[in-house]
């Protein structure tokens, strides 16, 4: 097994979207005129927090930009057999370890914007007015743990590199927000 130690540092802000379930509950009954007044109330209960208020960044974010930069790629392993092999499903297997906190919920500010009122997948319709939280900027430090320890660490920085530039993380991903640049990859012991 191989670990490797990631620093990534934002070029944009991330926006958060992390509609939990009990979020969902809670605007499922509420009326199109009282949403502008809910989003006002609570759109920083969106970002990924723990009970002191800390900022998380959350780790599914990170494997699935991964994944992403491996299908967009195609990487060939330099392992494979076959020119058909990518890393696709080899890093699904990675576990990524986040052991710091971005800051506090106070760093985020508003992000307002009207969306499509069908949701992502919906075409036309009435637009409608969301504030997502967003963090201008971040620096994350994590541990990326390869279990069968085949990647290398010049295939990994590669995939990083092109997931920084062009897929990013968070919400709204397509006007470029979440981009990083990869600061540093360190194998340890």
């Amino acid at each position: 097994m191989k670990t490797y130690r990631v620093t990534l540092v934002s070029e944009v802000p991330v926006i958060y979207n992390r509609m939990k379930r009990e979020l969902q509950l809670e605007i499922k009954d509420l009326k199109k005129d009282q949403m502008d007044e809910w989003e006002e109330k609570n759109w920083k209960r969106k970002a990924e927090f723990d009970e002191k208020g800390n900022l998380l960044f959350p780790s599914e974010w990170i494997k699935g930009v991964l994944e992403a930069s491996c299908k967009a790629t195609r990487m060939i392993p330099h392992f494979a057999t076959s020119k058909n092999q990518t890393y696709t499903t080899y890093v699904s297997s990675m576990v990524v370890i986040i052991k710091q906190t971005l800051g506090k919920v106070s760093d985020l500010v508003s992000y307002d914007a009207y969306v499509n009122g069908r949701g992502a997948m919906g075409k036309g319709g009435s637009k409608v007015f969301r504030i997502r939280p967003m963090l201008k900027k971040w620096k994350l430090t994590f541990e990326l743990k390869d279990p069968f320890g085949r990647m290398q660490i010049k295939e990994l920085k590669e995939l990083l590199e092109y997931a920084g530039l062009m897929i990013g993380v968070g919400d709204n991903r397509k006007n470029n927000f979440g981009r990083f640049t990869v600061e540093e990859i360190k194998e340890i012991k």
